[in-house]
């Protein structure tokens, strides 16, 4: 094998050495992510050739946010979740390797079956699709409720926590001495994100009643995979985290949800949120774990919805000022985006709250 980037030998040299799966006949990189590089690859043993794939993880990772991740992974899997990826043991026994010649982790996980649809910036699912995709989060969601990360976590506070620091996040940002257009445009609308944020509230005794669980924090259509209309699998585990319930739907609507790249760009789909809701709900109840979301989850849910994509501008936002060569179209196009799906939403909470409780109420009485 003759591989261009020599990441491509590092990944075929750690499955070999670290794992006991098999010969690699090939790599492959999977595009889509901003954080980790991923691979598939081919493994051939005794004759039977397998995927798997390989992740690659940033180099100022935390180990403990990888124990998290791996912690939760398994929990999920041992609770009925079977749309999700194992993680494969090294030879050691280790969900994760790190070679002594490389400063990075890697892990290894079984691949998923099914098609990659779609990207985070293209929700054009069909309502059977939306339905599923609520399916699983809530399937994913009471898999792990009661889920125990052993001391492990990561790095990032939960969304109690880190809203009240927000502002002084943003200001902070708009102060880089950065000129390029993503910057920008983020200055010309600074003022108009600070105010929706003073008229949003989020506090820990308003959320008193809102489950804590281990969330995904990413669930967006990129990180599903289908056959037909039924979601399949679920991946991409890194922002995962101990939080609010609540906040995860909210960030999985705000990704699902709202209209991207066309006239209307920034708007929620309010009839396909109902839809999405509707089926969360409804899984829930026929599962008899996890709660469904209440009445007081409802009445927060347009202000939590307003702190999702708030929370996505100011990773927009660091993240392309991390970025050694970020695109900067679509960083603009993301960050744009949000800004104004965060002005839709803060005009039209009365619209969000009465889509949300009707969705809630109908699934409590049996119907959509």
């Amino acid at each position: 094998m003759n591989y261009a980037d020599a990441t491509y030998e590092q990944v075929a040299a750690v499955v070999e050495r670290f794992y006991d799966i098999g010969r690699v006949s090939d790599v492959r990189e999977i595009f889509g992510g901003f954080t980790n590089r991923s691979f598939g690859v081919r493994v051939e043993k005794s004759g039977a050739v397998a995927q798997v794939f390989v992740r690659r993880y940033k180099s100022d990772i935390d180990l403990g946010e990888i124990r998290f991740e791996h912690r939760l992974i398994d929990h999920a899997i041992e609770n009925g979740l079977h749309q999700v990826a194992a993680v494969i043991r090294s030879r050691q026994g280790d969900s994760v390797v790190r070679p002594a010649d490389s400063g990075r982790f890697f892990a290894v996980y079984e691949f998923l079956a099914g098609e990659d649809r779609y990207s985070w910036d293209r929700p054009d699912l069909s309502d059977a699709e939306f339905e599923s995709a609520g399916n699983l989060l809530a399937a994913f969601h009471n898999a792990v409720r009661d889920f125990d990360p052993g001391g492990f976590r990561r790095r990032e506070p939960p969304i109690l926590e880190l809203w009240p620091r927000l502002p002084g996040m943003l200001q902070r940002q708009a102060r880089w001495p950065d000129d390029r257009a993503v910057f920008k445009y983020f200055r010309r609308h600074l003022d108009g994100i600070l105010e929706v944020l003073d008229r949003t509230e989020l506090t820990p005794r308003g959320a008193s009643g809102v489950p804590v669980i281990a969330i995904h924090c990413d669930y967006h259509p990129g990180n599903l995979k289908w056959e037909g209309d039924a979601a399949t699998g679920l991946f991409d585990f890194d922002w995962a985290k101990m939080d609010l319930r609540l906040f995860d739907v909210c960030l999985a609507m705000v990704y699902f949800c709202s209209r991207w790249n066309d006239e209307r760009d920034g708007e929620m789909r309010l009839d396909k949120m109902a839809r999405f809701l509707g089926s969360y709900q409804r899984c829930l109840l026929e599962h008899g774990g996890l709660a469904p979301i209440g009445k007081g989850e409802c009445a927060l849910l347009p202000a939590l919805l307003a702190v999702a994509d708030a929370y996505l501008v100011q990773w927009c936002v660091s993240q392309f000022a991390a970025a050694s060569a970020p695109d900067e179209d679509e960083y603009l196009r993301y960050l744009r985006h949000s800004v104004r799906l965060l002005a839709w939403i803060d005009t039209h909470r009365a619209a969000v709250a009465q889509t949300a409780g009707a969705a809630a109420l109908q699934q409590r009485k049996g119907g959509f």
